[in-house]
């Protein structure tokens, strides 16, 4: 899903439901403009909201709630509330069926990722968004009846908004019976000592704490090939990064910092990689910037895949950019159906007694210094 009437999202795993009183307790920092008790007498979700960024009607909602995360997010048919509730952004804007099993799988920065999470029984939400609290006065005034423009404002940054959830995260994660944080758009897990220890080195090399915000993940694609990739730049409205590569010809970690250095490239530039782009890395050889439309591993989403010009040409499955992917009208019709258009009842609701979770729980079945050295580019390649 992309950015709406949710900016980013945050979630805390817990091994028992927390009660408001217990948030409002170390949120003392933060004004709270609201309270909100949901009706469900099975699920009795909470949701304060909090003070943010006033001026473009910005605000953060905590939401508490007794439910188990729904890692597979509901069907259209079978579970259309929750599957509604996703699509709208409220699990957070990128998060994508199966990112909690993905993310456990590939718990690299946070060992006990792998076995923690199933003790979960209950989570906090945490959402930032410019539309709840929007007067329609604002809205006019604006002149411009773009979607976008009316759901994000002007001066958006996404860089200062993780900066100020990660600030309500952090008292939170103090709190008697949290398990670990999770980033469902970028796929990553950690406690609360790998969360404070991410976030002190990065405010001490002035540097985004792009290791908690973001994933590096490693799968064998067979054929002695490998892919790594970035999943979570989105959230910086980035693509993220991919490269495939020969197993026996390149360390991992040489890799990693390779994607780790694009990804800061990209964000402190605040420029995108084209196709042919070209840069230093590993085995002190050019790796060719490939566009993709879509990724090799799920969530989908928009990657640069950087292929090594060493003399391997990769697989051609390897090589699909995804671009003549069509979609399934079927599919687009069942969604389209589901959601009907956005109106003021349901923005409304949403701060109301929603954040509907799942009728029934389910079982839930590398990281170097990101540096700021920007990875060097072949000077017959334009920037």
């Amino acid at each position: 899903m992309a950015k709406g009437l949710f900016t980013q999202g945050i979630c805390l795993l817990l091994e028992r439901p927390l009660d408001s009183a217990q948030i409002e307790s170390v949120l003392n920092g933060f004004e709270i403009v609201g309270r909100h008790e949901a009706t469900d007498v099975e699920d009795p979700t909470c949701t304060l909201v909090l003070k943010f960024r006033p001026e473009v009607a910005g605000h953060v909602l905590v939401s508490v709630s007794t439910r188990p995360w729904p890692d597979d997010m509901g069907d259209p048919e079978e579970s259309a509330e929750l599957f509604v509730a996703w699509s709208l952004g409220q699990y957070g804007p990128l998060a994508f069926p199966g990112c909690l099993a993905r993310a456990r799988e590939q718990s690299h920065g946070w060992p006990g990722g792998h076995d923690a999470p199933p003790r979960h029984t209950a989570h906090v939400r945490v959402l930032t968004s410019y539309v709840i609290g929007r007067d329609e006065d604002d809205e006019s005034d604006s002149g411009d009846d773009d979607e976008e423009t009316r759901l994000l404002p002007d001066d958006y940054d996404s860089i200062a908004e993780l900066q100020f959830l990660m600030r309500v995260i952090s008292p939170l994660m103090e709190l008697p019976g949290v398990i670990c944080y999770f980033n469902p758009g970028g796929e990553v897990l950690r406690d609360a000592t790998t969360l404070r220890q991410g976030l002190n080195h990065a405010w001490l090399n002035d540097i985004p704490p792009l290791d908690v915000w973001t994933n590096v993940r490693f799968y064998q694609a067979g054929d002695g090939w490998s892919l790594m990739d970035v999943v979570g730049n989105g959230q910086f409205d980035l693509p993220d990064m991919e490269a495939v590569f020969r197993t026996d010809a390149y360390t991992l970690g040489d890799v990693e910092e390779f994607l780790r250095k694009a990804s800061m490239f990209s964000l402190r530039e605040d420029t995108d990689f084209v196709d042919g782009d070209t840069a230093e890395g590993p085995g002190k050889v050019n790796w060719e910037a490939l566009e993709c439309d879509d990724a090799l591993a799920d969530p989908p989403r928009p990657t640069v895949r950087w292929i090594p010009q060493d003399g391997h040409e990769p697989p051609e499955e390897l090589l699909d950019t995804g671009e003549d992917d069509e979609p399934d009208e079927d599919d687009d019709e069942a969604v389209d159906d589901s959601l009907g258009p956005i109106t003021d009842q349901e923005i409304a609701r949403l701060i109301s007694d929603a954040f509907p979770d799942p009728p029934e729980p389910s079982d839930q079945p590398l990281d170097d210094d990101p540096d700021a050295e920007k990875p060097a580019r072949d000077p017959d390649e334009s920037p």
